[in-house]
């Protein structure tokens, strides 16, 4: 510190001093503090705070996609398509059974060396059989309750797979079987077979469980009692959407209408009929 010729510190010096020491205190520091080191920045830790929302949701995106493109890659395509509709609900193990059974009968009809139907199921009630369950109903004294919309829903669905569905073989409870050949929707027996096979109801469908193939297999009478088996007509649309495509499902679905129809009892087979 400077002094004057006195020996006396000079005042304003000394002022200027005070200030300074007091500000270095005031900032926890003196004259001689080290330089601070640089904030070190995890680059990674502040990419995932401003992203992580964007990220979990890109892969969730990915991993459904990934899922997807599994799925379709294993999709198998069924060697026939039948469509069922009626009253009756088939469980999922009795579908599954009734499935094997005509794989069975069918075998690989697609080429791709694999047995596989698949029973397409519509489950619904015609005004007439939704009047016939709650008389029944009412007859054994119970409450009966109609689902309205989701019955409309299904009968809906049931008008769009019958007229642009990919199934050509049809096994149908009476009332459905009815809207059907009033629409002109089957084919006639008649173009199919010189003879007309037993069961036939008219001129397009046969009763179910009058085959031999319901009859003989267990697994097949899961369908109501009054159920029609009938071979659909190539659809008018097929012309904008695939001729070609429905030509092929509708002769797949004619071959496989022709063996559960001819099926026999296997011989020396001697059918227990119920007293």
């Amino acid at each position: 510190m400077k002094r004057s010729e006195n020996g006396m510190a000079d005042e304003n010096e000394e002022k200027y001093e005070s200030n300074a020491a007091r500000r270095l205190k005031a900032l926890g520091g003196d004259e001689k503090t080290e330089p601070e080191e640089p904030v070190k920045v995890d680059k990674l830790a502040n990419f995932w705070h401003y992203n992580k929302a964007k990220i979990l949701i890109g892969g969730a995106f990915f991993i459904i996609l990934a899922i997807s493109l599994v799925q379709l890659i294993n999709r198998q395509n069924p060697d026939v398509s039948i469509l069922y509709a009626g009253p009756d609900y088939i469980t999922p193990n009795a579908s599954r059974e009734f499935c094997s059974t005509v794989g069975l009968l069918t075998g690989d009809m697609n080429g791709d060396g694999r047995e596989y139907v698949r029973l397409e199921d519509l489950v619904y009630m015609s005004d007439g059989q939704i009047e016939e369950y709650i008389e029944a109903a009412k007859a054994e004294n119970v409450d009966a309750a109609v689902d309205t919309l989701k019955n409309k829903e299904v009968a809906d669905r049931f008008v769009f797979e019958v007229f642009g569905g990919d199934a050509m073989l049809l096994i149908l409870a009476e009332d459905q079987y009815e809207m059907v050949k009033e629409g002109g929707g089957f084919e006639r027996l008649d173009s199919l077979y010189e003879t007309i096979p037993d069961g036939a109801i008219d001129d397009y469908g046969i009763r179910f469980n009058e085959t031999q193939f319901c009859r003989f297999f267990d697994s097949a009478k899961v369908f109501p009692e009054d159920a029609v088996i009938a071979l659909r007509t190539i659809p008018t649309a097929s012309a904008l959407t695939g001729k070609k495509r429905y030509e092929k499902l509708h002769a797949i679905a004619e071959e496989a209408f022709r063996k559960i129809v001819d099926f026999k009892f296997p011989e020396g087979y001697e059918e227990k009929l119920e007293e």
